[in-house]
């Protein structure tokens, strides 16, 4: 790097060359307050010698403009972690994104991805060409899968998925950079066999003894949350970049959420209301539940807050009734945005309260529960758009739409009748628990959302959820596919029972039937048997399925 930057600038004093050549090579790899140590010692190194910063001029323009086309906000730490990504990429052919969930690692990626093909239309440079990318998992798929294997029945050897991706990467002879993205966790099961794909080799070596040799526009892109069990041969080959989520936050997130999904039919106060609550209240409350609660499964900030966003969003914005219509359909009436603003915030006030008792610590334990009711009372004790009752704690209320006020889960309860009809263990007496997880459910799916019940074994989360998928399905909306995980499940039995269940739209697109949604119930999730580094491939097909809607074809 050094050498490069030398040949670019030679008229600049070495000193300032090394030392951006020590900066640029290292800063993309630490963390928020290792980087403030590292800065130190670099002044320390150099006495006296003030290092410029670089004016990127018309790249830093187009991620800018690539960042407000997708509807994301401009983050100056977002800025730089793309360009220190793509300085990376320019002086190693395999590239590490590491980083935990919600950090922005697919963000940077993707934009960057848009910005090198604009540049080409404004700059003619070999580091500015358009990009392809093939993305897969490679934990959701078996060894024999990935690299390829001989074929048992008719001794053929059958291509995997990786080497299908780096032959056609190899095929094209275009001067278009090719990324395989490698998104999941890296292990020594797997990353072992592409040591000398990440070397100086480039080179792909198969169990067949054939050897696919990589050309200078196909780069290796690792998008990883740690790297506790890659081995340092693997971690020595690849070029680093940490994204940290605490650089970036959660706010990004709610203002863009604010203005792209909040309809224009919503007044500037009410959005700016809306805002402050979330600027007011959320890091006080995720702060509290990390020291004073204990959850059942750590969560990152940013999922719980994105969570927040999708139940307030569905509360707020459903398809807007008369009373009249909403009684005679028995749902809950819809909210007019365009109404007195005191109105409509004392509203607001009352939902957010309600959502972000559910999505903060809607996954702690019991005995932690009464700490938050405390905290939540003291907290929005100054709030005098809400009010909450003084009895019982928040997890018994919700906001009736009607009345607007908080009301007892018990307002909604059914009342059961026995038929005798029914087997006995199909039996199920509605309680103010089987109301209001399944309300909530409800809710979350109709925004597509995916719903994760966690809780001790007996408790009832099977019985609450097929209960709640067999109301959804009653009313046609839905049709309910349950998978049975066990110790012995595969990712690939996995694929075959969610691929059996949908129908064949076109070659390569399945789907629910005509105006029917899917919902994939997964019943003992935490079942099936972890690998040797703690995996479990059946769950990440689901993860690879929900971040991009669908599976590579195994018979291919």
């Amino acid at each position: 790097m050094a050498g490069a930057l030398k040949r670019e600038n030679p008229d600049k004093h070495e000193d300032v060359v090394l030392i951006r050549a020590l900066r640029d090579s290292n800063l993309p790899k630490f963390l928020k307050q290792d980087a403030i140590l590292f800065k130190a010692i670099l002044k320390d190194l150099f006495p006296g010698i003030v290092l410029p910063e670089h004016d990127y001029g018309q790249f830093q323009t187009v991620i800018q403009d690539s960042l407000k086309l997708n509807g994301l906000q401009v983050q100056e730490n977002l800025i730089k972690k793309i360009i220190q990504l793509h300085e990376t990429m320019i002086v190693r052919h395999g590239v590490m994104l590491v980083g935990p969930t919600g950090g922005g690692k697919t963000t940077c990626y993707r934009i960057l991805k848009e910005t090198l093909a604009k540049m080409k239309e404004i700059e003619v440079s070999p580091y500015y060409q358009k990009v392809r990318t093939d993305i897969l998992n490679p934990k959701a798929v078996a060894m024999g899968e990935l690299y390829g294997e001989v074929n048992k029945l008719t001794l053929e050897w059958q291509d995997g998925l990786m080497a299908v991706c780096v032959r056609e990467a190899v095929r094209d002879t275009s001067e278009d950079q090719k990324w395989i993205v490698c998104d999941g966790p890296v292990d020594a099961l797997w990353i072992e066999n592409m040591n000398t794909v990440l070397d100086d080799n480039k080179m792909l070596c198969l169990a067949n003894s054939e050897r696919i040799k990589l050309n200078p526009t196909i780069h290796m892109l690792f998008e990883v949350q740690d790297l506790a069990v890659a081995s340092p041969a693997t971690v020595s080959r690849c070029g680093m970049v940490y994204v940290d989520p605490e650089e970036l936050g959660w706010r990004p997130y709610v203002k863009s959420w604010i203005m792209e999904r909040i309809t224009s039919s919503m007044k500037e106060a009410t959005k700016d209301y809306l805002f402050n609550l979330f600027d007011t209240y959320i890091d006080s409350g995720l702060k509290f539940v990390r020291k004073n609660c204990h959850q059942v499964i750590d969560q990152v900030d940013i999922g719980k807050v994105t969570g927040l966003c999708a139940l307030l969003e569905v509360l707020l914005f459903e398809a807007i009734e008369t009373r009249q219509q909403a009684k005679e359909k028995k749902t809950q009436p819809g909210v007019d945005l365009s109404e007195d603003p005191v109105k409509l915030h004392a509203l607001i006030a009352s939902l957010f309260i309600f959502c972000y008792t559910w999505n903060l610590a809607g996954n702690v334990t019991q005995r932690t529960m009464d700490n938050w009711d405390g905290f939540v009372r003291e907290k929005f004790s100054d709030l005098t758009e809400a009010r909450l009752p003084p009895s019982g704690d928040v997890y018994e209320y919700f906001v009736d739409m009607e009345s607007r006020r908080f009301e007892k889960w018990d307002l909604i309860l059914p009342e059961f009748k026995y038929d005798r009809e029914v087997p006995y263990f199909d039996i199920l007496v509605p309680t103010v628990d089987t109301v209001r997880y399944g309300f909530l459910m409800e809710k979350l799916l109709g925004q597509r959302r995916s719903v994760l019940f966690t809780g001790e074994t007996g408790v009832g989360k099977s019985v609450i959820a097929k209960g709640q998928l067999l109301t959804l399905q009653e009313k046609g909306f839905y049709i309910p596919v349950t998978l049975n995980f066990s110790a012995q499940t595969s990712s690939k039995r996995t694929q075959e029972i969610i691929e059996s269940k949908l129908e064949k739209k076109r070659k390569t697109i399945l789907g629910a039937p005509a105006g029917k949604h899917i919902v994939i119930f997964v019943d003992d999730m935490n079942m099936p048997k972890l690998d040797r580094y703690g995996s479990q491939p059946p769950i990440e097909l689901l993860r690879q399925y929900i971040d991009f809607s669908g599976f590579y074809d195994r018979e291919k």
